[in-house]
């Protein structure tokens, strides 16, 4: 703490002490601090004694103006001034931290939500909504629905969503899920099918009525740096619907239906689009919007961007719009959730493409990014915060103590994609 700023308290406790102990006339007599002129004698009135001596109680009033102006008040509770505001008054938006798991992945939630509590939401204080499939709930022990109130302070809540909205339609061909899923090679287990379907429902998890904004993480999300701002406050800041920290092109191999699947059903919705939503960032150009508005366009016109889910914060408006709901059941019956292995990012950008536009959403440049086989963070306006999956070492762009993270120069040239929106 500075030396200016650090007379300046003294200066205030002693002006403090002298109107406490000196009573009605006890403002003139803070004249005498050396610093101010000397102060006369008293009159018997009060009143004309404070309109004999205009500037000292300028110079009063300058002082204890400066006080509470230049004072870091984070100074004592630790936190930036944006983060001590929101914890003094104790507002925040009515917003849901909401993560999909399953038993088998219950150990890795708890060290998630132990990460996002220390990182920023012991601060925040949102509540969080474990979403789980009917019947599986009764399969979290006691001694880890007791840790996980202890973790989140009793903010964490379980749901379940029924079954029927989370198995595979019964009018599917068990047979070529099971043939597609061994072709593909890279998905091993039916319940991640279940899962990729369950995110891009996002609407239908349980999402609790009256909240109209979520930030969905994955199970084993970690971050590595200190968040100094509310994510959820931010998007609603910029009047956005949707937040992301990074853009890549996702695997045509395993889903080679979807785009055409998706151009399929915008043929039959193209005069219900807003005209200003930004198709581009999925279709490379006009002319090949133009072609996936007929239902002509597949893998070679789509450009495989996606906005990369495991960090996304969004308005349940984009999930509840008819057209996404109609988008949504559409690919639901053509069965590529499980035939293949279309993905809920993919799905949701696709989505979001059809619906919104480009100033509707918003990116966090500040909040690092994961790819498949490397992570980075990057830095923006000294704001340095980082994420992705536990235990992968993460590489901070400049060392500091809010941040625990493996420092490799290899890695300084990453790219967040953002252009991909936002230039599209």
């Amino acid at each position: 703490m500075s030396a200016a700023v650090l007379g300046l308290i003294q200066a205030f406790r002693l002006l403090r002490g002298r109107l406490v102990a000196g009573g009605p006339l006890s403002v003139l007599s803070v004249l005498s601090i050396p610093f101010l002129p000397a102060a006369r004698q008293l009159t018997p009135s009060p009143m004309s004694a404070v309109l004999g001596r205009p500037k000292s109680i300028l110079v009063i009033a300058i002082l204890v103006i400066g006080f509470f102006t230049l004072f870091p008040w984070s100074y004592l509770s630790g936190l930036s001034s944006a983060e001590t505001f929101d914890t003094w008054t104790n507002k925040r938006p009515n917003g849901v931290i909401l993560i999909l798991l399953s038993p088998k992945r219950i150990q890795q939630a708890t060290l998630a939500l132990r990460n996002v509590e220390d990182r920023f939401n012991r601060r925040l204080k949102y509540p969080y909504r474990l979403v789980m499939v009917e019947g599986e709930y009764e399969e979290v022990t006691e001694v880890q629905k007791e840790r996980i109130a202890h973790i989140t302070e009793g903010r964490a809540k379980f749901t379940e969503i029924p079954k029927s909205q989370w198995d595979a339609p019964a009018s599917l061909n068990q047979s070529l899920m099971d043939a597609s899923i061994e072709k593909i090679g890279l998905v091993t287990h039916y319940e991640e099918h279940r899962v990729r379907r369950g995110i891009a429902r996002l609407v239908d998890v349980s999402i609790p009525a009256d909240v109209q904004i979520s930030q969905r993480l994955d199970t084993d999300v970690e971050f590595h740096c200190d968040v100094a701002y509310d994510p959820i406050q931010r998007v609603i800041d910029n009047n956005a619907l949707y937040g992301f920290v990074q853009i890549i092109p996702d695997g045509e191999w395993v889903q080679p239906t979807l785009a055409s699947n998706v151009s399929a059903f915008m043929a039959t919705e193209k005069d219900n689009f807003p005209l200003d939503a930004n198709h581009r960032f999925v279709w490379r150009g006009d002319e090949n919007v133009a072609k996936a508005l007929r239902g002509e366009a597949g893998n070679p016109e789509w450009t495989g961007l996606c906005m990369y889910n495991n960090f996304e914060i969004s308005h349940r408006s984009i999930w509840e719009n008819p057209i996404y709901t109609r988008f949504f059941e559409f690919l639901d019956r053509a069965g590529g959730f499980f035939y293949e292995r279309w993905g809920d990012a993919p799905v949701h950008s696709f989505g979001i493409a059809m619906t919104l536009r480009k100033d509707q959403v918003v990116q966090f440049t500040d909040m690092g990014s994961v790819t498949i086989f490397q992570c980075t963070g990057i830095t923006i306006d000294d704001q340095r915060s980082s994420y992705q999956h536990q235990g992968w070492g993460f590489i901070c762009p400049v060392e500091s103590s809010s941040c625990t993270c493996v420092q490799e120069e290899k890695f300084k040239s990453f790219k967040d994609g953002a252009e991909g929106w936002f230039d599209a």
